[in-house]
């Protein structure tokens, strides 16, 4: 668990950044009536899950460095097992919680492809929903079994369990972790791709 790029990013946001929300709201402008205040109330909802799914992240981003803490140390006992079991069972919560947002920050964003806006708008829509579905799948599938490996460790120290077994998992985990990174290189590169988009065909203009 060593390898904090498990949940860590570039500089590339998880999430689009305020200034961006704004500029896609003023290029839904473009839409008439109605449907232009229903767009804007979509993403102003939106940005808000955007805004708490980035949150949990940050406390995601800690975990490699809390479990390092907690059992880098010359001798494991009955203490780093309690906050052990504590942080894997916090950590996927909030794996949980995150989850959550990004199903309600997909709804949101679902219905402005229903709506009377440029085309151009839509189909940058239709990015950031494929973006969505890739961070569902890097939590669904990568972290949750990632902590639940972690607890897995946690027991194994708990009972005293041989060397060999500890080796045994902790080569597990070092596997799930270089599953994990590569699967957020490809939620980074579907973020990228829907901002790429965005500036090139100008839609905050």
């Amino acid at each position: 668990m060593k390898n904090s790029s498990v949940v860590e990013r570039p500089h590339s946001a998880l999430v689009v950044t305020a200034a961006l929300v704004v500029a896609l709201v003023a290029a839904l402008a473009s839409g008439c009536g109605l449907e232009t205040d229903k767009a804007n109330q979509y993403m102003s909802r939106a940005a808000a899950h955007q805004d708490a799914a980035e949150a949990i992240l940050a406390r995601l981003k800690s975990f490699p460095a809390e479990w390092e803490a907690l059992f880098n140390v010359p001798s494991v006992g009955p203490a780093q097992v309690t906050a052990g079991r504590q942080l894997t069972v916090d950590r996927e919560a909030d794996v949980d919680a995150f989850k959550a947002e990004l199903v309600q920050w997909e709804k949101d964003l679902d219905p402005i492809l229903e709506l009377n806006v440029d085309a151009k708008v839509k189909e940058y829509i239709r990015l950031k929903i494929a973006a969505i579905d890739a961070w569902k799948s890097y939590a669904e599938d990568y972290l949750i079994p990632l902590i639940k490996s972690c607890q897995g460790m946690v027991e194994i120290i708990a009972y005293g369990r041989p060397a060999a077994e500890q080796a045994a998992k902790a080569e597990e985990i070092a596997g799930e972790v270089a599953e994990a990174s590569a699967k957020l290189q490809e939620c980074l590169t579907a973020e990228q791709r829907a901002d790429d988009y965005f500036g090139d065909n100008k839609l905050g203009k």
